[in-house]
C-alpha cells in the first residue's frame, strides 16, 4: 500500500509476525523445518517495502510434539528466485486488472 502523509508517499506491505521456531522440531530436523505458530490478527504490521530481504510462505501443518498435536502451526518456506530478482533488476508492475508486467529496469519496486 501506498500510505501519504504530509505530502511524501512511503510504500509499507503488511505483514504477520509468527511466533518463535519449535526448537523440538529445529534441532531434530538439524535447522531445517521452521514450524511456528500463527500469532492472528493482533501481530499484523506494516513494515517498510524497502526493509524487505526474502519473501517467505508459510504452510499450515500439524506436528506431533512430545507426544501431543500442535494446533494453528505453520512452516517456513522461502520463496525462491526473490534474491536473484533483486540483483537481476527486475521490476513487476501490478497493472489495474491486477496481472503483472515484468521489465528490466534497474531496482525491483514490487513484491507479489
Amino acid at each position: 500500500m501506498l500510505f501519504c502523509t504530509q505530502g511524501q508517499e512511503f510504500p509499507l506491505a503488511l505483514v504477520s509476525l509468527y511466533s518463535s521456531p519449535c526448537l523440538t522440531l529445529l534441532k531434530l530436523s538439524v535447522n531445517t523445518l521452521w514450524s511456528c505458530e500463527y500469532q492472528g490478527d493482533s501481530m499484523l504490521i506494516f513494515i517498510d517495502v524497502k526493509s524487505i530481504h526474502s519473501v517467505v510462505v508459510m504452510i499450515p501443518h500439524a506436528p506431533v510434539v512430545d507426544g501431543r498435536q500442535a494446533s494453528k502451526c505453520f512452516f517456513l518456506v522461502e520463496k525462491p528466485g526473490f534474491d536473484v530478482a533483486v540483483m537481476a533488476g527486475v521490476e513487476e508492475e501490478i497493472s489495474a486488472e491486477g496481472t503483472g508486467n515484468i521489465s528490466g529496469d534497474s531496482t525491483a519496486s514490487t513484491v507479489v
